[in-house]
């Protein structure tokens, strides 16, 4: 079992002065906040360590506080789970929470799809197929998470036309732990899959099927079938 004591010597730590002096403890929480999920984007965090609160604020020469603060953030949103007398846990996605979790997004991303079909003009038609062509660009694995960032900002070009915050709160914890918590075990095919669809779903917005374009997004760019 990895622990985060035996992992500490490999990983790059900020020094104690770069999480000193914050204008507000709202500040410390949010720094320590993103230096966690950077750790865990960058795989130094990896599913199934236990990290150790003690050790962290001694690494990071921090209080308890901001440090909880920011982890049970973390827990909220699913990438970690506190567990008595253990520790804090990286959580694992399954292969099933993956496929749980793609029609939990296709439900939502449908929903703000539909919403926003009539705000979509050229302009963000060809804002989609700019940003799906690079992605075709990217499909090796040396571009993984070029890639993905890539396809979120596809999405975002409709999804940025909705005001409904708490579906896009929850779209965004998805994609996060989707896209950033580790590479995942999707192929070139997989990638290839996904560019293909998109065209299609351009396709579709391109000739004003709103219903079509959201029931192929829910029934189709979002079921995974790759296992």
């Amino acid at each position: 079992m990895k622990t985060l004591s035996r992992m500490v010597s490999k990983m790059e730590f900020p020094s104690q002065n770069n999480f000193s002096n914050p204008s507000a403890p709202l500040l410390l929480r949010t720094q320590v906040y993103e230096y966690l999920r950077n750790e865990l984007k960058a795989e130094a965090l990896t599913p199934g360590m236990f990290i150790s609160m003690n050790q962290l604020m001694k690494n990071l020469g921090i209080s308890r506080t901001p440090l909880r603060d920011a982890l049970l953030q973390l827990q909220t949103e699913g990438f970690v789970t506190f567990l008595p007398q253990r520790g804090i846990r990286i959580n694992k996605l399954t292969k099933q929470e993956i496929e749980y979790m793609y029609e939990m997004l296709g439900a939502l991303d449908s929903r703000i799809l539909l919403a926003t079909f009539d705000q979509l003009g050229p302009a963000q038609i060809e804002q989609m197929k700019k940003i799906n062509q690079e992605m075709h660009t990217k499909m090796s694995e040396d571009h993984f998470y070029q890639y993905w960032d890539l396809n979120t900002a596809f999405h975002h070009v409709y999804l940025d036309l909705s005001s409904n915050h708490l579906i896009l709160n929850q779209l965004y914890i998805i994609r996060q732990r989707l896209f950033e918590f580790g590479k995942k075990d999707w192929g070139t095919k997989i990638r290839e899959n996904n560019y293909t669809e998109h065209l299609t779903m351009i396709e579709l917005i391109e000739k004003g099927k709103a219903v079509q374009a959201a029931d192929f997004m829910r029934d189709v760019h979002c079921i995974i079938n790759y296992w």
